[in-house]
């Protein structure tokens, strides 16, 4: 993982830079809006789209869209929605299908969370949730690609992820900010004074996003599509 850039002077904001391989995102919370912010910077600044798996309403538009600096940023983010672990795994081994050259992230957020429920009878959880991390590691090195996941816990489901995920970027709460870390990489810039104040709320992304707006205007332009598609694949959507 690189280190993003900015300019000197400038109150740009660090942000992790996505190479490709299953990256977990340790948000040690429930606050989605880093994942969000992280994959919004990533298409910005690729100019790609994004394929997000969704579970457990992870994903909800009203949320990409209160961050995005550009409603059409939406148009770059296709999202399948599974409601059970058969439905989830299914939507994994059918991804291939819709991931292409202009594909530049999949996201799967929580993406053990489906296979804890009670529902999981006839196959064991842990080797269907191995066999779906197996599957999103092979879509990131046939196409070259980020995977962004996380996990609900730690425990013997969670692990599996962790195992799987070539990095683990960390996200904390500091006075200053939200802060990534990872393996060789640290936030170290924020935009503006007083961030300890919005530490916590939504406008801190909007800010960090609004800050590194000219690295945005520099990256190549998105293909056009359908706004915020969803995929359906065997019941699921």
């Amino acid at each position: 993982m690189a280190r993003s850039t900015h300019r000197a002077g400038e109150s740009v904001p660090d942000m992790p830079q996505l190479d490709p391989g299953i990256r977990l995102l340790d948000l040690r919370g429930r606050d989605p809006a880093p994942l969000h912010s992280l994959v919004l910077d990533h298409l910005l600044v690729t100019g790609g789209t994004a394929l997000w798996i969704d579970a457990r309403n992870q994903g909800p538009s009203q949320l990409l869209a209160s961050l995005a600096p550009s409603p059409r940023v939406l148009d770059r983010v296709r999202i399948a929605r599974g409601f059970t672990a058969f439905q989830h795994a299914s939507i994994v081994e059918h991804a291939g299908e819709y991931l292409d050259d202009d594909t530049a992230i999949l996201v799967a957020p929580a993406v053990d969370s489906q296979y804890r429920d009670d529902d999981v009878r006839g196959v064991e959880p842990q080797a269907l949730l191995l066999r779906t991390l197996a599957r999103l590691a092979g879509y990131a090195r046939e196409y070259d690609l980020p995977v962004l996941v996380t996990r609900t816990a730690t425990d013997r489901l969670g692990a599996p992820v962790a195992a799987s995920a070539r990095e683990t970027i960390a996200v904390e709460r500091t006075r200053f900010g939200p802060r990534f870390t990872a393996s060789d990489f640290e936030t170290l810039v924020y935009p503006g004074p007083g961030n300890r104040h919005l530490q916590t709320t939504l406008a801190f992304w909007e800010r960090v996003l609004e800050a590194r707006q000219p690295l945005y205007e520099a990256a190549p332009a998105a293909p056009a599509t359908p706004a915020a598609p969803e995929v359906t694949t065997h019941g699921s959507h």
